[in-house]
């Protein structure tokens, strides 16, 4: 009881934050319009440097790549789901991309590491692979398609070729830049040069403030009285996100015969809520934001619930 008392403090601390910004969004200090300026900072800068940092210190080993494309593998899946639920509901385009998003991207890169380092407290090793196989496996491709697919669906009033062209743009973007600089740097790099040294420490800077700002920009676009509204979606998203996820990822990592803390953790990894990122994304590209935040909150409600169940399921009680 204790471990999974530890476990939900983490999610407990999100769900604080954000219902926090929402409160004082209510009361005026806050306006929803400062959430573009934060999905803006994030996109351009924050995220960029949280991807090119991680990318430039990896370490690559198999067994991650195992890991990465199991989580892939079922996010793939929960996206296909996600569509159709948009579908099975009638939600326009921009609904749509705020569905697939929330429905096929899980917290592993926030939540995720925390939990395991709750989980494992005397185990330094296993928090380490965690954060290398979330950070530089899994996190910057989720990102690519989740990109894409908000360019996509955002671009609602445009012609099919004007789409395409949007979505192509992606690879022009920060994020994009980021991606291929960190992979490029991060077989050449040597780390001990004083001023690669330096560099290292501002983009440590800048991605510091990433999670915080991307916690900001979910408070500032959820609307709390809205939230009955799109019950039938967040239940579906929910069982998809929380429940669905780490199913697709058990059985193939016992038939790839994994160890058991490697189960443990995709385990734990997949029953994440939807990544907060999903709204910023949503904003930050045209689709529908506001859609996005209440199905993130939502979900982190219900996760409160759905992670003891996989904490049993698993034998991690």
């Amino acid at each position: 009881m204790e471990t999974e008392i530890r476990a939900l403090s983490s999610v407990f601390v999100l769900l604080l934050l954000i219902f926090g910004v929402a409160w004082f969004k209510h009361i005026g200090l806050l306006k929803e319009e400062y959430g573009q300026m934060c999905s803006t900072l994030i996109t351009k800068v924050t995220l960029p440097a949280v991807i090119l940092l991680t990318l430039t210190h990896a370490d690559f080993n198999w067994n991650y790549g195992k890991m990465s494309v199991l989580i892939l593998s079922a996010a793939g899946v929960c996206l296909g789901l996600g569509w159709l639920i948009a579908r099975a509901f009638r939600v326009n385009r921009p609904g749509t991309a705020a569905i697939i998003l929330t429905a096929g991207f899980s917290s592993s890169n926030i939540l995720g590491v925390s939990l395991i380092g709750e989980l494992f407290p005397s185990n330094k090793q296993m928090v380490i692979d965690t954060v290398i196989f979330s950070a530089q496996g899994t996190t910057p491709w989720l990102l690519t398609i989740g990109m894409m697919i908000a360019l996509y669906y955002g671009a609602h009033d445009l012609t099919p070729k004007q789409r395409l062209r949007e979505t192509l743009s992606y690879f022009r973007s920060p994020i994009f830049i980021a991606l291929v600089a960190g992979i490029a740097l991060g077989s050449v790099t040597d780390h001990n040069n004083s001023i690669l040294h330096s560099m290292f420490d501002g983009l440590d800077v800048v991605s510091a403030g990433n999670t915080l700002m991307v916690l900001l920009t979910v408070g500032l676009f959820v609307q709390l009285r809205d939230l009955k509204g799109v019950a039938g979606i967040a239940i579906c998203v929910g069982v998809v996100n929380l429940i669905v996820m780490p199913l697709l990822m058990m059985p193939p990592a016992h038939v790839m015969g994994l160890e058991h803390w490697q189960i443990e953790i995709l385990a734990l990894e997949g029953a994440m809520p939807p990544t907060a990122m999903a709204v910023v994304l949503c904003n930050a590209y045209g689709a529908d934001a506001r859609l996005a935040a209440k199905l993130a909150v939502t979900t982190i409600i219900a996760s409160v619930f759905t992670i003891p169940v996989v904490f049993l399921f698993g034998g991690l009680l």
